[in-house]
């Protein structure tokens, strides 16, 4: 009898990228879109309202039971976004993404109750009766509390609006990721970041390398030693301008030239150049494309300063309160 093959081994599963327009696209709700619009939150809204009513039913004051949602209603004064029908009359919920007061507007549709999704608050005693202001951050503290919903699908839609409103800036993030910190040991990538402005590393799926608004490399003693001018710890900040992933090096090429220009892929071609053979290809990798590194720290944050002990640096996200405070020591 032939000897039994043995079965392959299991590789875990490479996420697939989502592109719009060139850029990745992170959340369901952004397929429809770049553009933050008030319409596509309040769409999403109105299906997670009609699918799990009961959190909503505190957070907008919805009286009686609701029987039916309808997005993007038509009025004879208007449109409105939200129009919710319950046991106890019609109901509205108005968004407004600008410092604009949704009142005004609402008050033509003749509904007994109207919810206001917005920037301002209002004070009970200055409110209209059957007027209710809630602001975006109460919607997020909702969406936030995954427990408050029972079915798997409205859970996995409120994470995803929430990411959504988190994304296009509507809310504050919970946690805050300013800078995206690694380690340059070798002239090859010290060349590419500060000649090139240029960063790449692996790409890691579900890391939140998107959320970074800067990036400040940790120069190790090898590259101080062999690399006049540069000493050991973070010394530079460099604003983040736009994330790539790419896989093959003609992709990188390509979209280097894409987003900087022939002109300038000339100009700077000696210092991407050497990735070429100084990295496997196909791999995929996230490039950061940076705007001029800025010499912010004098002397250097050391390492020790925010991690414990010396070794390779393992934290890679700070804000800049943990950066200035490391700095201190």
């Amino acid at each position: 009898m032939p000897p039994k093959r043995k079965p392959k081994a299991k590789t875990p599963a490479e996420e697939v990228l989502v592109f719009r327009g060139g850029q990745v696209v992170s959340t369901l709700t952004g397929v429809f879109g770049h553009a933050v619009r008030e319409t596509r939150i309040t769409a999403v809204l109105g299906y997670l309202i009609a699918l799990d009513p009961e959190p909503f039913q505190e957070l907008f004051d919805f009286p009686g039971k609701i029987r039916q949602v309808g997005i993007e209603t038509r009025h004879d004064d208007g449109r409105s976004d939200v129009f919710v029908e319950t046991s106890a009359g019609t109901c509205v919920v108005e968004a407004k993404l600008d410092a604009s007061d949704p009142l005004p507007q609402t008050l033509r549709y003749g509904s007994r109750h109207v919810a206001l999704l917005c920037f301002r608050r209002t004070a009970p005693s200055l409110s209209h009766r059957g007027v209710r202001y809630v602001s975006w951050d109460d919607l997020a503290n909702l969406l936030r509390e995954s427990g408050h919903f029972r079915s798997q699908l409205s859970r996995l839609l409120s994470r995803d609006l929430l990411r959504y409103l988190e994304d296009k800036y509507v809310i504050s993030k919970s946690e805050v990721i300013e800078i995206y910190a690694r380690e340059i040991n070798e002239e090859t990538t010290l060349r590419l970041f500060l000649k090139a402005q240029i960063y790449g590393c692996d790409y890691k799926a579900g890391s939140r390398l998107a959320e970074a608004r800067y990036f400040a490399p940790h120069l190790g003693q090898r590259i101080a030693n062999d690399y006049p001018g540069a000493t050991t710890g973070i010394s530079y900040i460099a604003k983040v301008e736009e994330l790539l992933t790419v896989a093959r090096w003609r992709e990188l090429r390509d979209q280097l030239i894409d987003s900087r220009g022939k002109t300038w892929y000339n100009q700077h071609e000696e210092y991407v150049a050497p990735l070429r053979r100084h990295w496997k290809w196909p791999k995929q990798r996230s490039m950061l494309l940076l705007g001029t590194p800025r010499l912010a720290f004098n002397p250097p944050v050391r390492k020790e300063n925010i991690q414990a002990g010396r070794g390779w640096l393992s934290k890679r996200f700070l804000s800049f309160d943990e950066l200035f405070a490391a700095w201190k020591g």
